[in-house]
């Protein structure tokens, strides 16, 4: 499997030996005016998932000797890889202002405050550490192809796999160090009437599936298309197989709100070992004469005098160009879920948590450059909710910390006026319980009494958590402590009335009181009058101080469309013509999903996005096929 072509340019951080040897010159200079006591330092800094540390050496002259990266809580293939190499720039360059990696810059720059951090606790003047160094961009280059993928995740592997196995050249460009994108987040996809479904005498057809995504879509939805996906879903599984993709069906549902419709669940392939299918993919794609090239990014698109799309304009990881001539050009790029700004212009609310951080929008981009029409923006894979700073050294809040099981209680839930929203059991179907969330900005809180936090400490739940959005943590632990760690660290809100708690929260101190008294009656009378909540889940009042409010924030996978296409995936303009030469897929194609909201069927995405690469790359290389 080839993840980079050496002989497309140097290395991202090339050693300079004249460059190395003036820092040098500036770094003893400089430290005679610095009292630095040599030795090691660690300093540590927030990054993507994780706390991330730097430890290094310096001597009596500011230099430094050694340096280790510990982002081991990072992605792994992403930040995991980003901050390693990102500390040895730092090493090599005696300077922290060294270029991040594309698509890991949260992760690139905590090595950089940690390295700082540890560099202060030397004595050293960091200051001198920041000037800016000479970058060395490296050559052009220009090759050529019959079909160049741009984005290596589940789509583009997808497409590459079936473009190369009907006998076409085929290179995919991948900007991250490593392939499989949002789509190793995933922990499977959908397919309906695959043959393990039959094995297990599970009888659902692809007109179920159909007749419900259609339906859910209000008929705004690309029929063709979705008819095309669902029922290219059984034999995708049996496919992927062959390319060393194994799933399996599980018994267990994680989502209770869901084990009353089992089509929402059982038609769930899991993985059996994410990374593994990845890399069999890459080595059957190698075998095929496929090309892979990592840390490359698309930029733009070639189209010629007749308006057909020829090839792509990338960028290495050197910084030089590189030109791919190519017949046909499979954008699958994961969307733009990872770009704050285009995410929140179209969703109306900047209070959404990104999990795909690499994903910006190139592809989507690029084809609406080329002509392609923009098509169902306005759709995030939103996707559960997460606590918002429960753990100072975890900013994502997906953590271990035992508060998460309120995050994934049926509690009291109020918007942030201090209004309750919605029933609260949503919190057991990962996409209800997100929507649910948009409906009112994006976050929330949750209140609780002291009495609930002590129930919690000891277990005494007449419910379970549920399993909906990230994994449950384990262990048992004092949640009045937890939660006074929380309010000292200002992340957690705290009243001794509710009044306080209003006050310190930003609510509406008469309407949060009116509120919790209706809330209260109806936890009295176990029947919600209101929104229909379960009796079960009626166990809770929010009575006795000191009261706790916890902020929760929907989580956004990543986006869901963007550019408008046909059942065979070809780029279309706003009538609906197809672009010759251009394909697009997975979350960068529109048409499968209509608004805001996610489906509530497990694997949707993922499965979409395997389903769209493949079909693409089928019919990208029949057009090449008939355009030689």
């Amino acid at each position: 499997m080839t993840h980079e072509r050496k002989k497309f340019g140097p290395q991202r951080y090339p050693a300079r030996s004249v460059l190395a040897g003036l820092l040098g010159l500036c770094v003893m200079g400089a430290a005679q005016a610095e009292s630095i006591a040599p030795g090691d330092y660690t300093g540590s800094a927030q990054g993507k998932e994780s706390s991330v540390s730097v430890t290094l050496g310096v001597d009596q002259s500011g230099k430094i000797t050694h340096l280790s990266v510990n982002a081991d809580g990072e992605t792994p293939g992403l930040g995991g890889v980003a901050g390693p190499e990102v500390g040895k720039a730092i090493l090599d360059q005696q300077s922290l202002s060294v270029d991040g990696m594309t698509g890991a810059t949260e992760t690139s720059n905590a090595v950089k405050k940690a390295a700082e951090a540890a560099l202060a606790q030397s004595g050293a003047d960091v200051g001198r550490y920041k000037q800016q160094i000479a970058k060395v961009i490296g050559e052009a280059q220009e090759i050529t192809t019959d079909v160049v993928v741009v984005g290596g995740g589940a789509s583009g592997s997808a497409a590459a796999l079936a473009a190369a196995e009907r006998g076409v050249k085929v290179v995919v460009l991948e900007k991250a160090p490593s392939v499989g994108g949002a789509g190793k987040l995933a922990s499977g996809l959908f397919a309906v009437g695959s043959s393990q479904e039959k094995a297990k005498k599970i009888n659902f057809t692809s007109d179920d599936l159909f007749v419900r995504m259609m339906d859910y879509n209000h008929y705004l939805s690309n029929a063709a298309l979705t008819r095309a996906v669902i029922d290219k879903s059984a034999s995708t599984i049996d496919w992927l197989q062959k390319y060393g993709v194994d799933t399996y069906l599980s018994d267990k549902n994680p989502q209770q709100a869901q084990d009353e419709d089992p089509i929402r669940w059982q038609i769930y392939h899991h993985y059996k070992d994410t990374r593994a299918a990845f890399d069999n993919m890459y080595a059957n794609l190698a075998k095929m004469g496929g090309t892979l090239m990592t840390r490359t990014t698309g930029q733009s698109l070639i189209k010629n005098e007749n308006g057909d799309v020829t090839g792509v304009i990338a960028t290495k990881a050197d910084g030089g160009r590189l030109t791919v001539h190519a017949r046909a050009v499979i954008l699958a790029t994961g969307g733009f879920g990872g770009n704050k700004k285009m995410l929140s212009d179209v969703m109306l609310t900047d209070n959404i948590s990104l999990l795909a951080w690499a994903n910006h929008g190139e592809g989507v981009k690029m084809a609406w450059q080329a002509g392609a029409a923009q098509w169902n923006v306005q759709s995030a894979l939103l996707h559960a909710n997460k606590l918002v700073g429960v753990d100072a050294q975890q900013g994502s809040g997906f953590n271990d910390s035992p508060l998460i099981r309120l995050l994934k209680s049926p509690l009291l839930w109020v918007d942030v006026s201090g209004q309750r929203f919605a029933d609260e059991g949503l919190v057991y179907d990962t996409a209800y319980w997100s929507n649910a969330s948009y409906s009112v900005g994006g976050n929330y809180f949750i209140v609780v009494d002291t009495p609930t936090l002590k129930a919690y400490s000891q277990g005494q739940l007449p419910f379970d958590i549920s399993g909906a959005g990230a994994p449950n943590p384990t262990g048992a632990g004092d949640f009045v402590a937890l939660s006074e760690a929380g309010v000292k660290s200002g992340n957690v809100l705290k009243g001794n009335t509710l009044a306080e708690l209003a006050k310190n929260a930003g609510m509406a101190p008469e309407k949060l009181s009116a509120t919790i008294a209706t809330y209260n009656q109806m936890v009295k009378n176990k029947k919600d009058t209101l929104y229909l909540k379960n009796a079960r889940y009626l166990t809770f009042p929010v009575s006795t101080g000191p009261f706790y409010a916890f902020k929760a924030q929907e989580v956004s996978l990543s986006t869901l469309g963007g550019v408008r296409v046909n059942e065979q995936l070809q780029a279309t303009d706003k009538n609906i013509k197809s672009i010759p030469g251009l394909y697009v897929v997975g979350n960068d194609a529109a048409g499968f999903y209509t608004t805001p909201a996610y489906p509530p069927y497990q694997g949707l995405a993922n499965g979409y996005a395997f389903n769209t690469g493949r079909i693409a790359g089928e019919n990208a290389a029949q057009f090449v096929k008939g355009a030689k």
